[in-house]
């Protein structure tokens, strides 16, 4: 199914869904729990739907009453004799689950779909096959099976936040007292900080010293009965990114100022890029400035990437998109479908290695973009629309579904701003 946005800045206000990442921890915690939980979550993606279809398998209750709650009620008892994960497209699940099935001592075979099967795994397999695990690849399979062992474990800090994140949901589990070293550069903090404050939510023990995780075993996950997950920054930012294209501007609600989200950041390269960004207490409005072209370091915020590209495509002068390479591991390789979807709409831009170089104009020339079934190709071609002079076809639409099911609905809530309106900012 084809999808076509016609051009022009937008206007208005949108409530953004609940944060897809903090959803996942948060089904996790709550099903490796003492008690049943009832989990607030505005809108279910289908991510979160394959985090809660796996707990389901291993034994937990999830259901999802069609009004925006879930309740849980955790993991009790003998595990099944063998458990089918249907992960679908989400690494995260994947990679989150993969250490908590060791906790648990599980057997279970991971079904993977889309391009899954091809994102790396290593060097978390190695690691947890170390300490007990034994995991098989099977085409678009894996089987996995054994008991994780606590004792020392060591990861790298530049290979994906996911493998840290997960480990640090499990071996509060284990018997005995572990270790977690983080080594080299550490990339996208701030997913790990999310997955720090989901575990002291659920009362869970952590000693942290500089890249060291001290995890005395045997813990109890607690998360409060009543809990709540909050809006979505990284989808937030497709929004937020039209705003920056509008000289009257878009109102992003549902929001935390205090979130540890890490695509949070998207504000101040929004300021950096020129565009005028006001935040109250739960809501962002930003409208658009005199733009200019700036550098951005991609490794804090991979998922920005694409939408942020755009704003890049419309600035005055050059971008350069640096520190990227993670970029081509990701739903599609996201530095040649970003520059392939920017070209299609009559950008200008370059790629690298490990990068983009994107030089600006005043107004792109729409047209047909294929998103390669990634969920942030779709949606920043259409948040591109607002700088063309032609409509946006976005092939294959519904793979928005992946992380933000009603992004067409909420987008057609928006206004065009009349011409009249749309002069050029200097």
């Amino acid at each position: 199914m084809n999808q076509t946005v016609f051009p022009g800045p937008r206007t208005g206000s949108v409530r953004i869904p609940a944060s897809k990442s903090q959803a996942h921890r948060l089904l996790i915690c709550a099903a490796l729990g003492a008690q049943p939980v009832m989990l607030q979550c505005d809108g279910v993606s289908a991510d979160i739907a394959a985090t809660a279809r796996c707990l389901c398998a291993l034994g937990a209750d999830i259901t999802d009453d069609g009004a925006g709650t879930f309740r849980i009620v955790p993991i009790a008892g003998e595990m099944p004799a063998h458990a089918d994960m249907l992960c679908g497209e989400s690494g995260s699940t994947l990679r989150f689950l993969l250490p908590v099935v060791g906790a648990l001592g599980a057997d279970v075979t991971f079904h993977m779909e889309g391009r899954l099967p091809e994102r790396p795994l290593s060097p978390l397999d190695a690691v947890l096959t170390a300490h007990g695990m034994t995991i098989r690849r099977d085409g678009a399979l894996l089987h996995v099976a054994g008991q994780l062992r606590p004792g020392a474990y060591e990861l790298p800090g530049d290979v994906s936040s996911q493998y840290i994140s997960g480990l640090l949901m499990a071996l509060p589990r284990l018997p005995g007292e572990s270790t977690l070293a983080v080594t080299g550069r550490l990339e996208s903090a701030g997913y790990i900080a999310m997955t720090e404050d989901a575990l002291r939510l659920s009362g869970i023990r952590l000693q942290k010293q500089e890249r060291t995780y001290t995890i005395p075993g045997g813990q109890t996950v607690r998360l409060p009965a009543q809990s709540h997950v909050e809006g979505d920054w990284s989808n937030a930012a497709f929004f937020l990114c039209m705003g920056a294209l509008s000289p009257a501007g878009v109102t992003v609600t549902g929001l935390s100022a205090a979130s540890s989200q890490g695509d949070r950041a998207v504000l101040d390269v929004l300021r950096r890029f020129g565009a005028d960004v006001r935040e109250t207490q739960d809501a962002v409005t930003v409208r658009r400035g005199a733009l200019r072209g700036v550098t951005i370091d991609a490794a804090p915020i991979p998922d920005l990437i694409p939408v942020l590209s755009v704003v890049a495509a419309l600035a005055d002068g050059e971008t350069r998109i640096v520190n990227a390479a993670r970029l081509r591991l990701k739903e599609s390789d996201r530095l040649e479908s970003t520059a392939a979807m920017l070209r299609a709409l009559g950008a200008q831009v370059e790629v690298h290695d490990s990068g983009l170089t994107i030089t600006g104009r005043k107004m792109l020339t729409g047209g047909t973009v294929d998103p390669q079934r990634d969920h942030r190709i779709a949606m920043a071609a259409a948040t591109a629309a607002c700088g063309c002079t032609a409509p946006v076809t976005v092939h294959d639409c519904a793979c928005t579904d992946k992380s933000y099911p009603r992004f067409w609905t909420d987008l057609s809530a928006l206004k065009t701003v009349p011409a009249a309106e749309n002069t050029e900012l200097e």
